[in-house]
């Protein structure tokens, strides 16, 4: 008796965990194969059990209770120490297995990251990776993320950090702008320009520049704004103004010559980029092929 509840509440706290990242019964029904009848059983039996209301449940969305809030951390502190339990067994073992949530940015994900991960799925097939892309902000205990990919100046947190790659952000646009605009010679000419602002920067309409020791900060014209950076990238192939992109979305591009690097000599601040990750998830083994996977593929980007 006393095992089969252990392994029942295992199932229920499981259930409950899943529940508040997907922030839907319906979800977490489907993610675990279980009926939505049998996943609302759980938690209400669960929630009698302990003699507590967990989730507010509305029409349109669920929230936790504050006991609820403090048992969901709880909870999720002992379902990860046995996950890297298991872990550390399948490491002496030599297998690989699991489930690896990974969040990313929206344009970078959809360029890099959604064509790195199948090669790491294919390699370790018993590894189910589960890729989510948003340019919102994600918090990565919270939302069970064991890995998150974000640049730029990280906050101090209880995150653990491995830097991945320096960003080069690079000036660029059509030939059919060039055929209609004389190129500036300097960045402060880029105020008599059309140019495309990326709204979701720190600084869209300022743009912060160096060359060598030389830094110089531009205020500019948007002709153009969009909050996704493919989607500055498009206006700045249609010859709508100059774009400020990530070296890594335009390459090919660059290389074609549909795009033009003008002012190559000057290029944007280096943005770093990492992958952040929970401390405690070092000790996975699916996590640790993980991150060195990602270091040695942005080593040779």
């Amino acid at each position: 008796f006393q095992l089969e509840y252990i392994m029942d509440r295992f199932s229920t706290l499981t259930v409950f965990r899943r529940v508040v990242e997907l922030g839907s019964f319906s979800a977490a029904a489907q993610d675990l194969s279980y009926s939505n009848a049998a996943v609302s059983k759980m938690i209400k039996d669960l929630e009698a059990d302990l003699g507590a209301q967990l989730i507010v449940r509305t029409t349109r969305s669920l929230h936790l209770t504050d006991v609820g809030r403090s048992y969901f951390d709880q909870v999720s502190e002992v379902l990860d120490g046995v996950a890297a339990a298991d872990d550390a067994v399948r490491s002496e073992a030599g297998t690989p297995k699991g489930r690896l949530k990974i969040s990313a940015p929206m344009s970078f994900g959809l360029v890099i990251v959604s064509k790195l991960l199948p090669r790491f799925a294919r390699q370790y097939p018993e590894i189910r990776i589960d890729l989510v892309m948003s340019d919102s902000f994600v918090d990565i205990i919270e939302q069970g993320f064991d890995l998150a990919i974000r640049g730029g100046q990280l906050a101090d947190s209880s995150l653990k950090a491995r830097k991945l790659a320096d960003i080069e952000r690079v000036l660029c646009c059509s030939q059919a702008y060039l055929a209609e605009h004389a190129p500036p010679n300097h960045p402060n000419k880029l105020a008599d320009h059309a140019c495309l602002a990326y709204t979701a920067s720190n600084s869209p309409d300022v743009w912060h520049l160096e060359s060598g020791s030389v830094h110089t900060s531009v205020a500019i014209r948007a002709a153009y704004r969009a909050n996704n950076s493919l989607a500055v990238r498009e206006a700045a192939l249609e010859g709508l103004g100059i774009g400020f992109l990530p070296r890594l979305y335009v390459e090919t591009d660059l290389a074609s010559g549909q795009l033009i690097n003008i002012l190559p000599e000057w290029k944007g601040e280096p943005q770093a980029l990492y992958a952040l990750y929970p401390a405690h998830r070092e000790t996975s083994l699916k996590h640790r092929l993980l991150v060195d996977f990602l270091a040695d593929a942005f080593a040779g980007l």
